[in-house]
């Protein structure tokens, strides 16, 4: 296999190596260090490694275009660069390459998370720990922020949409099931019963 073209990419900020009419993408450092230079002939086991590094790229390419669209956990990331069709080795080297830039952060996104839905959404903290058991998040990280929202936070809102829910249909027990399809623990939903159902 013989280099045929060499030019450097604006667009992606690698050097893109042309070998047999394919096209490849390096780091600018991983091409210094092969001094490569157009008509030099390629063994097969450089051949591998610049197949390795062309894939680590594009694998970081479409893991940072993915983060500009929102912050992802590292568990939603590795899926949808898998969905991509990237092999194991780049996923772990791009996770790794983000983790260590702090591009991804497992404990931020999840602080962030609880915040965003317990404040803004309103959601149980029920809710949110099963939503983020979705996500594979490790369950001391998701207790430790999600011990942080108080039970007169937790009441509240289980109260307000005990409140809506009684107004449509006042019975105890209907309002019983709404607020645990919501998630609300036991105990917030029989003080919130309690104070409705006098």
């Amino acid at each position: 296999m013989i280099v045929e073209d060499i030019e450097y990419s604006d667009k992606y900020n690698l050097v893109k190596i042309t070998i047999s009419n394919e096209f490849f993408y390096i780091s600018y450092d991983f091409f210094n260090d092969l001094a490569l230079s157009v008509g030099a002939v390629i063994d097969f086991d450089l051949y591998k490694d610049i197949l390795r590094e062309n894939d680590f790229n594009r694998c970081k390419n479409e893991a940072l275009k993915q983060l500009s669209y929102g912050s992802k956990t590292s568990f939603d990331l590795k899926k949808k660069l898998k969905e991509k069709k990237f092999n194991n080795d780049s996923i772990s080297r791009v996770i790794d390459f983000l983790t260590e830039y702090n591009l991804i952060d497992d404990k931020a996104y999840v602080k962030s998370y609880i915040n965003d839905k317990s404040r803004i959404n309103n959601w149980s903290k029920g809710k949110i720990r099963y939503k983020l058991k979705a996500k594979f998040i490790d369950d001391s990280l998701i207790d430790t922020y999600l011990d942080e929202i108080s039970y007169d936070e937790e009441y509240e809102k289980a109260y307000d949409a005990g409140l809506n829910k009684k107004e449509s249909v006042n019975d105890k027990n209907k309002v019983y099931r709404f607020l645990a399809s919501r998630g609300f623990s036991y105990d917030i939903i029989s003080d919130v019963l309690g104070d409705l159902f006098k």
